[in-house]
């Protein structure tokens, strides 16, 4: 009886606690594989931003190839908590914003009104909304602009007009640009016709007057 008293009991630990410990855990192992969490949950790169900081989380995205590929397929599904993620990093290298920008393009289409307020200082407008993508040919960039062009309309929210205007201004320009670069011709055989001008009548000035320049022949019949 002595014995079973001083036993010493092994208490439970809540999962919630244990959940938490394993998050500290693999966000401070760098948000490696694992058997808890597999990399590519946004909720684990939210929490190592939390730990480690948004700047050093952004740089992995330059030094930890898979670690990138996992972040920008995540938010280029348009997911809200990925766009969370794209919010809180920045991208710390040209190339690193070139690739979150591709992501941020490609969510354009599916999450215009999670994208948009996203787009500004850290991702410039002419960046997402220019068609980033480094590869496609003419029908693609058709195909593209038209179903980017058909997500805007669908933001109605008053205070992203402004950027949805400017979207749609960068998408049209930049269809233009990449298909002259991939086909001049076929630029000129879509681009509207101007119609033709009116030749302007020049005004007919009335003839100025001429001098009397005549010359009266003097009189040389009188007798002398």
């Amino acid at each position: 009886m002595d014995a079973e008293r001083y036993r010493p009991r092994t208490r439970s630990v809540p999962r919630r606690l244990t959940a938490v410990a394993c998050l500290s855990i693999i966000a401070a192992a760098g948000c490696k594989d694992s058997s808890w969490t597999p990399m590519g949950r946004a909720e684990v790169v939210l929490s190592e931003i939390k730990l480690s900081g948004a700047a050093t989380v952004s740089k992995r995205i330059d030094s930890d190839e898979n670690f990138g590929r996992s972040v920008t397929a995540g938010v280029a599904t348009g997911d809200s908590l990925w766009l969370q993620v794209a919010q809180e990093l920045s991208p710390a290298s040209a190339a690193a914003e070139a690739t979150m920008s591709i992501a941020l393009a490609s969510a354009l289409t599916r999450a215009p009104e999670r994208v948009l307020p996203l787009v500004g200082n850290k991702y410039p407008v002419e960046e997402v909304c220019g068609i980033p993508f480094l590869k496609g040919d003419s029908a693609f960039v058709t195909t593209y602009h038209d179903e980017a062009i058909a997500a805007l309309t669908r933001v109605t929210t008053p205070s992203l007009s402004a950027t949805r205007a400017a979207c749609h201004a960068a998408l049209d320009d930049s269809r233009e640009r990449r298909l002259e670069r991939i086909n001049p011709s076929y630029v000129v055989k879509n681009k509207p016709v101007a119609p033709p001008r009116r030749a302007r009548k020049k005004a007919v000035k009335p003839p100025v007057p001429r001098k009397d320049t005549t010359v009266t022949p003097k009189d040389t019949s009188s007798s002398r």
